[in-house]
């Protein structure tokens, strides 16, 4: 038993204070430069950050840049600062199920998670998100288990808001209240009942409408507001969202690649054949022993909402969401990692070779979260791209897709400019005589598919690799001189 309090205590605080150590001081991707951007000028038509604006998150992060002095960093701190205080309701929560040496391997187990631990080091905002989140699941089991105070549900309404002015993608979670709300029938009469849905649901708008009305007076009133928010949503759904109905792939495809590349090699394993062993080992466990308490209990009503808000979020993350991103599921992994260790160590609280591989799933994970975070000091692939064209020592530009925003983020000193057709990039070009042209893959895949030969008027030069935990999409990129 003290083994476990001091292996767990020694985990949490050490992923804690590398989280601090690790933070990414300059923005590696497109997303990560709109919200940096936004520390110094917040304007959602600049892209400062993209919608709808993140505004709790981007507010956090002001108040720490004051001391920081690096809006990258200081968003990456944000993060990390609200991770730690999960260790609370993450704890709590746990002791319903766990007596205190079991909630402390539970916390420390979640807290270790290494791609929460890759998010949290990053200035975007799903590592927040998953912190409100925590708060928020906590105080819904509090009102559930509490059915005469309407304290509780105030308070469940009051951390939703904060968690959809984080991150607006985690609605589906809001199914968590909704059921809060419907479980609260017994104890009214008919028109008692009715009074308190009116209350409740008015509660929620109005906090919610708190942080809406906020990003509408600063973008120049509701009007506009409402035009950035349409255009947003069509392209999100319609275009370059990455969603079922804008990706060419298939539900199959898109359900492969969420099950086990986004959500058990990624979210479980950070991207490790050993932690994906263990895990698998884990999952193992808990499944045995989940077959057994369903044979002596159907579950309370807070467990089935868990479950409810796990499978809402899944099947979003699944049509309305990338699946290209994997950090659009980071939720998944922790909520079902948590249920995991919360079903293993109360259903083994004794044996000791449970406690043996609770050790190891803790140790293990936070030595592979100290490694990975420690990869984020290595430069991205978008900046090794931009020090070997700084280093000629002649005219260039280059054209790109999306790298082109780290570019300017960081100054480049050479020309670059983002290009999706062949035919404007055959009429840009004109205007570069006297400079060296330089395409990177993405582009030159986007002409190929464009139906142009292009092969024989390119050649490669160097490709630039990282880690695709930091950058899925762009860790690896090619880049091409263009030869007429």
């Amino acid at each position: 038993m003290c083994t476990l309090w001091i292996v767990s205590i020694s985990s949490i605080f050490l992923v804690v204070w590398w989280r601090f150590v690790y933070a990414l001081d300059v923005p590696r991707s497109w997303d990560q430069v709109d919200f940096s951007l936004a520390l110094t000028r917040f304007d959602l038509f600049a892209m400062q950050p993209h919608f709808p604006g993140y505004p709790y998150f981007i507010l956090g992060g002001m108040l720490i840049n004051e001391w920081v002095v690096n809006p990258t960093q200081a968003l990456a701190n944000w993060n990390s600062l609200l991770l730690l205080t999960t260790v609370y309701p993450i704890y709590k929560l746990s002791r319903s199920y766990l007596w205190a040496t079991g909630s402390v391997v539970a916390v420390a187990i979640i807290q270790s998670m290494v791609f929460l631990n890759v998010m949290a080091v990053q200035p975007m905002s799903e590592a927040a998100a998953v912190a409100i989140l925590w708060w928020y699941i906590w105080i819904l089991q509090s009102a559930f288990q509490r059915k005469n105070s309407t304290v509780f549900v105030v308070l469940s309404s009051l951390l939703f808001s904060f968690l959809l002015g984080i991150r607006l993608s985690y609605l589906p979670f809001g199914i968590g209240l909704l059921l809060l709300l419907l479980s609260r029938k017994k104890q009214f009469k008919t028109r008692e009942y009715a009074s308190f849905l009116i209350i409740q649901i008015s509660i929620a708008l109005l906090f919610q409408l708190i942080w809406v009305a906020g990003l509408a007076v600063s973008e120049g009133g509701v009007a506009a507001f409402i035009q950035l928010a349409l255009g947003f949503s069509n392209g999100h759904f319609q275009d370059w969202g990455g969603t079922a109905v804008s990706a060419s792939s298939s539900i199959l495809e898109r359900l492969s690649n969420l099950l086990f590349y986004n959500i058990a090699w990624t979210g479980f394993a950070g991207q490790s054949t050993l932690l994906l062993g263990v895990i698998a080992l884990f999952s193992v466990y808990a499944a045995i022993a989940l077959v057994k308490r369903i044979r002596k209990s159907s579950g309370t009503p807070f467990v089935w909402a868990y479950v409810a808000m796990f499978i809402g979020y899944f099947l979003w993350a699944l049509f309305a969401q990338n699946v290209d991103k994997p950090r659009h599921i980071l939720p998944l992994p922790t909520m079902a990692l948590f249920g995991l260790a919360t079903i293993i160590v109360s259903e083994h609280t004794l044996r000791t070779r449970v406690m043996v591989f609770l050790l190891f799933v803790v140790v293990t994970q936070t030595t592979f979260s100290y490694v990975v975070m420690k990869e984020a000091e290595k430069p991205a692939a978008v900046h090794q791209l931009i020090d070997y064209l700084e280093e000629i020592n002649e005219p260039v530009i280059v054209y790109t897709w999306e790298e082109t925003r780290v570019m300017g983020y960081v100054d480049a000193d050479f020309e670059h400019e983002q290009i999706y057709t062949y035919s404007t990039f055959r009429s840009d070009k004109s205007y570069y005589e006297n400079h060296r042209i330089f395409l990177t893959g993405e582009v030159v895949d986007g002409f190929k598919e464009q139906g142009i030969p292009i092969e024989n008027s390119i050649k490669r030069v160097i490709n630039f690799d990282s880690s695709s935990l930091y950058d899925p999409i762009y860790d690896n990129i090619v880049l091409y001189e263009y030869r007429e």
